[in-house]
């Protein structure tokens, strides 16, 4: 006679060691569909698709910790990255917290909101610069480097597109125009919700 898993033992699989169902099915020695009767019986409540999905994406939990006891400078950069997001943020997806910008200022000071505040992983960081065909790319990607203290070979780039305007615009994107991204869910609805409690949603 088949052995039956505990309760005990299925809630510590599923919901603390945040284990799949195909991964509990191997670990016991079950077929899929048997973990899924067991978890009905005993009344465990089963992860949506979607929340399933982001535990696979980042098995070793959060990839950031928000940071809720600020010092008066501190509280000054939250505000200030959340007035650059509302302005230069990509806000119509529900998993990237993109900021675009040609000034390497204004992405600085968004990088240091991320690793200061919310304490994300230097890791999960993105960057992506597009150029233009008057800019040199060599030279645009050693830019950045030097100016964001980070690896011009971590600068992904796009083929160079043309100009887009006249006048001051060469000085102004003589570098191109990057973008410093963090694709998580979670911190993109900390973010929009931090911007609804300041009516900038």
């Amino acid at each position: 006679m088949a052995r039956i898993p505990t309760k005990d033992e299925l809630k510590e699989l599923y919901i603390d060691k945040k284990q799949s169902l195909s991964e509990i099915a191997i670990k016991l020695g079950f077929k899929t569909h048997k973990v899924i009767y067991w978890m009905d019986k005993y009344g465990i409540v089963r992860r949506k698709r979607s929340e399933a999905n982001y535990i696979k994406h980042n098995p070793d939990g959060e990839p950031f910790c928000i940071k809720t006891r600020l010092t008066r400078d501190e509280v000054k950069l939250k505000y200030l990255a959340l007035g650059l997001y509302w302005g230069e943020g990509n806000k119509t997806t529900s998993y990237a917290v993109r900021v675009t910008n040609s000034d390497p200022g204004v992405i600085k000071q968004f990088m240091l909101y991320l690793r200061i505040i919310c304490r994300a992983k230097e890791d999960k960081f993105g960057y992506y610069l597009q150029t233009f065909k008057d800019n040199d790319l060599v030279k645009a990607r050693k830019y950045w480097g030097r100016m964001l203290g980070i690896d011009p070979d971590t600068i992904k780039t796009t083929k160079p597109i043309h100009s887009m305007g006249k006048g001051t615009y060469k000085k102004i994107c003589k570098h191109g125009v990057m973008t410093v991204g963090f694709f998580n869910t979670h911190l993109k609805s900390y973010i929009m919700n931090e911007l609804g409690k300041l009516g900038m949603k």
